[in-house]
């Protein structure tokens, strides 16, 4: 899906200029990418988008199945990065890929929360609709 990026100057200003940040993505939470910093690009923020809504769902059914109380963020700490998670509005999400994995995570975390609560009003991404194209009801 091309989007018109309409809030990725708002992640570059908040996130793209934060020391260990390598990108940061907007999307729906069935991940529909809605805007993107400059440092990736379209093809790979729509993957970026995809599969951080895959990792967040296995985070909501892990914390349904033992009782969490609620996913506030997921965090994937790798050999070469790390991961972050969090929401961002309504059936907004908010990702970030660090740069290597000794980013500052509290620095990282501090500002997506931040821009969450700043303008959390203008980061809501509308719910995916569907196509009218799906699979006739049987």
């Amino acid at each position: 899906m091309t989007t018109g990026n309409e809030l990725g100057w708002l992640l570059d200003r908040s996130l793209g200029s934060v020391e260990g940040v390598r990108h940061a993505v907007l999307m729906s939470s069935d991940g529909l990418l809605h805007s993107r910093t400059s440092g990736i690009g379209q093809d790979a923020a729509e993957k970026f988008a995809a599969i951080t809504a895959a990792v967040r769902a296995a985070a909501l059914a892990y914390d349904e199945e033992t009782g969490g109380g609620g996913t506030r963020q997921a965090l994937i700490e790798l050999t070469n990065h790390v991961g972050l998670i969090t929401q961002a509005g309504g059936n907004t999400m908010l990702s970030v890929q660090t740069t290597g994995p000794d980013a500052d995570i509290g620095l990282i975390t501090q500002h997506m929360l931040e821009l969450a609560q700043r303008v959390g009003h203008e980061m809501k991404v509308a719910p995916r609709q569907p196509s009218g194209s799906g699979l006739p009801a049987t």
